[in-house]
């Protein structure tokens, strides 16, 4: 709490847009005709206005089951049934400045799943309370500041993002500085000195030097670079670069990246064609891996879910595998009416590197992947999904296993 209580007597230093952070995005301050900025009130001049009374609140309520039956690990089969509930508080003002406050608290309705029983099947949702964001911003000069506990997204949510697939979605204790002086091209810097992770703790270990760049190539197509400089408290520092290139063209779309850490490497690839009702993506993913920690690649703090599989099989691409991970897939999407989409995804994994015989060669396993979202009305969406994984070689050294996972969800807003 004690950042928090400093970062109220900050000017802040930014938040992103779009694809490359989350931000609600304060009034420009206001500038005079003449160039000069207007005259700043005082404090007691500024609290005369009200500005902090002239907010919006908003709340928001996520109702979810989940039901996780993974093999051969003498658990029994979880079933989990959880609430999210936030409240926003989101104040405006004229002079460009912007306080947000975000309550969240995630609450189990029962105790058949690990960790709050250790006889089920884990499922990382614990019950917790905090302030998901708390920050003061300020809008202008073509940036955008922002300092405190806040949400970051960069590019696709590889390497930084918000995790806001589990109950406790991730979120940085960071200031950031965002810039749009250049046509066409917006940089960001951001420190975070921690984590408030996914298990409801904060992770003081980490901390974070972002560099980010991201230029409009044209009205369809984009190109970022970025420079994640990660600082661990109890291990090596690792240095991440990387190149990524997105967009489309008419009916094709396509997404590549490309990182380097350390001597590990990375790269993605995805290409689409929408037919309209019916769209069908087929990418790739090389996740490096080798005897030494250093040429196994780390995804540091993004989301794995979104890309590995929704059985989380490989949520240890954060901390790096020793055989790495190969991830080949195929997606189609059906929308056969505005406020519905049919997913299913197809998923061959298999290892990057050689390893000694220790470690695992050869065949992870397969997932199918499938889900129905489905946004009822303006105020609340539903969606429900199944994904099943099959162990590949029945090898010792194998650590996946069978699973079967189940999800149904209920998102209110207000």
């Amino acid at each position: 709490m004690k950042h928090l209580l400093y970062a109220a007597l900050l000017i802040s230093f930014g938040a992103y847009a779009e694809e490359t952070a989350k931000v609600t995005e304060p009034a420009e301050a206001n500038v005079e005709e003449s160039g000069g900025h207007k005259e700043w009130p005082s404090i007691d001049e500024w609290a005369e206005k009200s500005n902090l009374k002239n907010g919006n609140l908003s709340a928001s309520v996520r109702l979810g089951y989940e039901y996780d039956n993974l093999s051969d690990n003498g658990l029994k089969a979880a079933n989990a049934l959880l609430t999210r509930t936030r409240v926003t508080y989101a104040t405006d003002n004229e002079e460009g400045f912007n306080l947000m406050l975000q309550a969240q608290y995630v609450g189990p309705l029962n105790d058949t799943y690990g960790p709050e029983n250790p006889n089920y099947d884990p499922i990382p949702d614990p019950e917790a309370f905090r302030f998901q964001q708390a920050y003061l911003a300020y809008s202008g000069y073509d940036s955008i500041g922002k300092i405190g506990a806040q949400e970051i997204i960069l590019d696709n949510a590889r390497f930084i993002g918000n995790v806001d697939w589990r109950f406790n979605a991730q979120s940085f204790n960071a200031g950031l500085l965002q810039n749009k002086s250049i046509e066409n091209l917006t940089l960001l810097y951001a420190y975070a000195d921690s984590i408030n992770a996914t298990n409801g703790e904060v992770n003081h270990d980490r901390q974070y030097n972002m560099f980010h760049g991201t230029y409009q190539l044209n009205e369809a197509n984009q190109a970022s670079a970025f420079v994640y400089l990660q600082e661990n408290d109890n291990s090596a520092n690792i240095n991440t670069a990387g190149l990524r290139f997105w967009g489309q063209h008419d009916a094709v779309s396509y997404d590549a990246m490309a990182a380097l850490q350390r001597d590990a490497y990375y790269g993605f690839l995805t290409g689409g064609y929408d037919f309209e009702t019916f769209g069908i993506e087929l990418g790739a993913e090389y996740i490096s891996g080798g005897n030494d920690s250093r040429d196994r690649f780390q995804t540091l703090n993004g989301t794995a879910h979104a890309f590995n599989g929704w059985a989380d099989q490989f949520l240890g691409t954060g901390s790096g595998l020793p055989a790495g991970l190969v991830d080949v897939w195929v997606q189609g999407t059906l929308s056969p009416m505005d406020a519905m989409d049919l997913i299913g995804v197809y998923h061959y994994f298999n290892t990057a590197a050689d390893t000694p015989s220790t470690s695992f060669s050869g065949d992870y396993g397969q997932e199918i992947d499938a889900m129905l979202k489905y946004k009822v009305c303006k105020n609340f969406n539903a969606l429900t999904g199944a994904a099943f994984y099959f162990k590949g070689d029945d090898a010792a050294s194998n650590f996946t296993a069978d699973e079967t996972v189940f999800w149904v969800r209920g998102n209110f807003s207000f």
